[in-house]
């Protein structure tokens, strides 16, 4: 399942039509009472806080981080024509808009979850 962040303001700037995250985790807490291995992708990454990695270890067996830049397949180029830099500008939140973003998530991630559990881009979608 996708949450690219744990902050619900953000999510609706990005994706205001997407599900609420806490409707996704409680799915993914409802998975895990019942055994089923869980992954989140935190795909793209968004502007989050310090406590998502800590909300996220509970319920997931499985981490993939990816971002604009990785993710898009054309080395951000395809994201950058939608504008959505202008939208981290108006939110004050520009740096969250770099290909160096998602390393500061991963290194939080690291804190909690072992290098068997956490991928980057591609990797954490093959089986």
């Amino acid at each position: 399942m996708t949450v690219e962040t744990d902050r619900e303001d953000i999510r609706k700037h990005f994706s205001p039509y997407a599900p609420p995250i806490s409707a996704r985790l409680k799915t993914i807490q409802l998975l895990a009472e019942f055994g089923i291995p869980t992954q989140i992708a935190i795909a793209p990454v968004l502007p989050s806080s310090e406590r998502f990695t800590e909300t996220l270890r509970p319920l997931v067996t499985r981490v993939c981080i990816d971002d604009y830049f990785m993710g898009d397949g054309s080395g951000g180029k395809r994201t950058h024509k939608m504008g959505l830099q202008a939208l981290y500008r108006n939110l004050k939140m520009e740096d969250w808009y770099h290909p160096s973003a998602y390393q500061m998530v991963y290194t939080r991630m690291q804190q909690y979850f072992s290098e068997d559990e956490l991928f980057i881009s591609q990797k954490g979608f093959k089986p």
